[in-house]
């Protein structure tokens, strides 16, 4: 940034046009001593004039009049009121004509900082990404500069975001088609041989039927996962809190995964410091929640043979954490694990694969309910936390027994 005299444009221009003024006078005072000079070089003098008309020319004016002056004096009372207006004018014009060059002149700085902002904004224009503009000014010029480069950042922000959009969108895609062709195909593949009645037998197709069946429920499940994902980003969930017993509610959770623990021979535990919590949400976003969590775990935690699932009621939250003792996750993984369709390196699998949306939707979920969800791996574990907070619930209860008494 160039240092200047002004910060502000207005002082700026004042100080121009008087600087421009003086030298305009300056200039045409100037060049009427040049001409008096000249003409005097030319032998255009005062003689002819006798001394009587020089007293008689003083007495009138009240003044003596020196020779040097008396040629242009009785030159200046010969003249008419045409001449006199016409001498003005020129004057003017002259005086007004050196006014414009001085203040170009003086202004050339000021333009060129001005052309070098439009011209940077025209640029702007057909580049992309974000380029800035430098300031050179701390006048307003200056603070038209500063705004185009914010207006540049937000504007390149957007277009970021916006390509990220896209680009999830493509994700989406991919991840949508394959992971529903897979398990579709294996549906339509098992129903296939369930079907064929000659070269199996009764024991082999229901073998095959369940297997189809098994397909079809993860299959529903992943629809269901999108479905849940795409009304969230659209904010088209209305939360229906009630009072719900979040102990109680995984509790429930952890129940009906037993299935899902036993085959894939994973032992659970679960261990909570209250046996009652009331809380104010939305009790079916709250499972969907806990179910993903759990889930996540039996998936990526089949190598650590444990999950624990652990409630603890403080004195303004409650933290639900789900562990698992599988692989740990990386640090630069662990940063992007609840960001949509992301899924660690190599994850995806037969056995592991799914849309990538199940962390994003616990995550807004619990954002939704004022709460916030966490991570953490190490040699002690891959650990999943969603803090609550209790301080609505507690004055809700409190209002209510001041209520009763």
């Amino acid at each position: 940034m160039k240092h200047s005299l002004f910060k502000s444009l207005r002082a700026e221009l004042i100080f121009y046009v008087a600087v421009s003024m003086f030298l305009s006078v300056i200039t045409e005072f100037a060049c009427g001593v040049g001409l008096y000079i000249l003409s005097t070089a030319l032998g255009i003098s005062y003689r002819g004039y006798g001394r009587s008309d020089m007293n008689i020319v003083g007495r009138k004016a009240g003044e003596h009049i020196p020779k040097t002056n008396f040629f242009t004096y009785q030159a200046i009372r010969r003249w008419d009121k045409t001449t006199l207006i016409f001498v003005m004018f020129v004057i003017l014009f002259f005086l007004f004509l050196f006014f414009v060059m001085y203040f170009m002149l003086i202004t050339k700085n000021l333009t060129a900082d001005i052309g070098y902002i439009s011209g940077s904004i025209a640029h702007m224009a057909f580049s992309e990404g974000a380029e800035k503009i430098e300031v050179r000014r701390q006048d307003e010029i200056g603070e038209i500069a500063i705004q185009v480069n914010r207006m540049s950042e937000k504007i390149d922000t957007l277009m970021r975001s916006e390509r990220d959009v896209l680009q999830a969108n493509k994700d989406m895609i991919t991840c949508v088609a394959h992971d529903l062709r897979t398990p579709l195909t294996s549906v339509i593949g098992y129903l296939q041989l369930a079907a064929d009645m000659e070269k199996f037998s009764e024991q082999e197709r229901h073998k095959y039927a369940e297997i189809a069946m098994r397909k079809a429920n993860r299959l529903q499940g992943l629809i269901e996962e999108l479905f849940s994902y795409t009304k969230l980003m659209s904010g088209e969930i209305t939360l229906h809190k009630s009072e719900i017993d979040i102990v109680k509610l995984v509790e429930q959770m952890v129940e009906e995964f037993y299935p899902q623990f036993c085959e894939n021979n994973l032992e659970y535990e679960l261990s909570q410091n209250v046996s009652s919590c009331i809380i104010n949400a939305d009790g079916e976003l709250m499972a969907r929640a806990m179910q993903n969590l759990i889930s996540n775990a039996i998936k990526y935690g089949k190598d650590g043979k444990r999950v624990f699932v652990e409630v603890e009621k403080f004195e303004k939250e409650i933290q639900v954490r789900v562990t698992n003792f599988g692989l740990i996750i990386p640090k630069e993984s662990l940063e992007r694990i609840f960001e949509r369709f992301y899924r660690v390196e190599d994850s995806r699998s037969m056995q592991t694969g799914g849309t990538g949306l199940g962390l994003n939707i616990a995550r807004q979920i619990v954002v939704l309910h004022g709460g916030m969800i966490k991570v953490e791996s190490d040699i002690d574990g891959t650990i999943f936390t969603i803090a609550l907070p209790l301080e609505k619930a507690e004055k809700d209860k409190e209002r209510l027994v001041n209520i009763t008494e």
